[in-house]
């Protein structure tokens, strides 16, 4: 399966490279590219720097990966065009993982209508003017809600991303992948469960 990650300038490094590193060991099920709205070099709040390809909602297809970070407030005001992009790209995939205010640029895009996310640090105002009929939970690490996953902050996106990697091919795989990185994993767990019930 493709994992797409989306990048724009200032995202939070580990949002986008946790998801990273959790899919990309294992390479016989997983095959990651990193995308921008324009392509070439984005450059993360702590200056990593990626090479991307060009985003061509059309093309995506299987996972998608929206870190958030700073810069995730200024394409909301002031990149609609990326917004845009996004919501078509959301539409063409099956699995979307939005880790932090990843979420906030996705609720832009409609698609996130009347489905429940995880709440996440940052300024209350500003989360409210973006998160109009969706259900926003606090307490929880990540949750799932149809191809949706959240989680509220970057060092829950190990869990989010085990997850969603127990979801789209087993649960085994995901195990190998926790005790390979030596981190403590309880897959029976998910925080968003109860929500459901």
């Amino acid at each position: 399966m493709n994992v797409n990650i989306i990048l724009f300038d200032e995202f939070e490094t580990m949002d986008a490279f946790v998801p990273a590193q959790i899919f990309g060991m294992a390479p016989e099920h997983f095959y990651l590219q990193y995308f921008s709205v324009n392509g070439g070099i984005v450059t993360s709040s702590q200056g990593a720097k990626v090479w991307t390809e060009i985003l061509i909602p059309e093309e995506m297809e299987d996972i998608l990966v929206i870190p958030g970070g700073k810069g995730a407030k200024r394409l909301i005001y002031l990149e609609p065009k990326t917004v845009n992009l996004m919501k078509e790209a959301v539409r063409n995939v099956s699995y979307c993982l939005m880790v932090s205010n990843g979420s906030a640029l996705i609720s832009q895009t409609g698609e996130l209508y009347r489905r429940t996310i995880t709440d996440y640090a940052y300024d209350e105002n500003w989360k409210r003017m973006f998160s109009a009929e969706i259900r926003r939970v606090s307490g929880v690490r990540w949750l799932e809600d149809g191809k949706f996953y959240s989680c509220s902050a970057t060092a829950y996106a190990i869990d989010m991303a085990l997850g969603a990697v127990e979801d789209v091919v087993d649960l085994d795989v995901a195990e190998k992948i926790a005790a390979r990185m030596g981190y403590d994993w309880d897959s029976g767990s998910r925080e968003g469960d109860s929500l459901y019930k």
